[in-house]
């Protein structure tokens, strides 16, 4: 595996005899996604550098795109999301790293789901302070302002916010003010990245999903990937006209803000604003 230095990087060089498909983007694509995991090297099994280099190696066979490798900066690169990214996270503690893919299709974030977990288990582990994110976006940006109200409701509605044990301090579900009294809602719910929602729109065509995660994650390839196509087809129906069903699903949900406290309906409202929903 061949490298160049730039600064505290490593930026190794694709592997163009990978046998997986590129899983590249197509000008027919309508959507494109990323995601990012979470783990901490297993340092009593692996010396942590020995590790780092074992995992690089790993990810070398899996993709044909270079792969950035810094266990002390965040890499700079122009074209660091085209690239598979061996980082620190500074939501964790020190052994901490995270692993981003480059930007791709459906097909290469299940593909990848598959190999990086199993890479995981290998060599590092998972706890209540880990997660895995998912970023789903369109192609083109032009025109594009995703009704990410419907989404937060559709992904609620299917249970999709609230199937992993609640991680508070890393990952939060806006829904559970609804739920939850005002005491709990309340507290602060802060880690060394502030505040954090389990769904986030980054952009009016941008949302990550943080609701996966806690320990042993890693090992629930079949859930994980099952959730992921769930999100994926929910993300999709955001684009499509309101149908009766949904319509009643706004009709039952305001029907339910109705009920809550002043305080809570304020709660609610600013808990969206900050996962920038509304």
């Amino acid at each position: 595996m061949d490298y160049i230095t730039q600064g505290t990087t490593k930026r190794y060089a694709g592997n163009k005899n990978c046998s997986y498909n590129n899983f590249e983007l197509t000008t027919s694509d309508m959507y494109q996604y990323g995601c990012e995991f979470e783990f901490y090297i297993n340092t009593d099994t692996y010396a942590y550098d020995i590790a780092i280099d074992e995992i690089s190696k790993n990810i070398y066979t899996l993709t044909d795109a270079d792969i950035l490798v810094d266990t002390i900066n965040l890499p700079t690169d122009n074209d660091k999301n085209h690239c598979i990214q061996i980082k620190p996270d500074i939501s964790l503690e020190e052994t901490g790293i995270e692993i981003s893919v480059p930007i791709t299709t459906q097909a290469g974030i299940e593909h990848f789901i598959q190999t990086i977990c199993s890479i995981i288990d290998k060599y590092g582990y998972t706890n209540k302070e880990t997660g895995f994110h998912i970023h789903i976006s369109t192609t083109k940006k032009d025109g594009i302002n995703f009704n990410f109200y419907k989404y937060m409701l559709l992904c609620h509605k299917a249970g999709l916010l609230s199937s992993w044990k609640p991680r508070d301090g890393y990952s939060h579900n806006v829904m559970d003010i609804l739920s939850r009294n005002s005491k709990q809602i309340s507290r602060k719910i802060k880690t060394k990245k502030g505040t954090i929602w389990n769904l986030e729109k980054i952009e009016p065509n941008h949302v990550e999903i943080k609701s996966i995660g806690g320990d042993n994650y890693h090992q629930e390839i079949g859930k994980i990937t099952k959730e992921f196509l769930a999100y994926s087809k929910y993300f999709n129906q955001t684009l499509e006209k309101d149908t009766d069903e949904i319509k009643s699903m706004y009709k039952e949900h305001k029907e339910q803000l109705k009920q809550l406290s002043l305080e809570l309906n304020a709660q609610f409202e600013n808990a969206l604003s900050e996962a920038g929903i509304l």
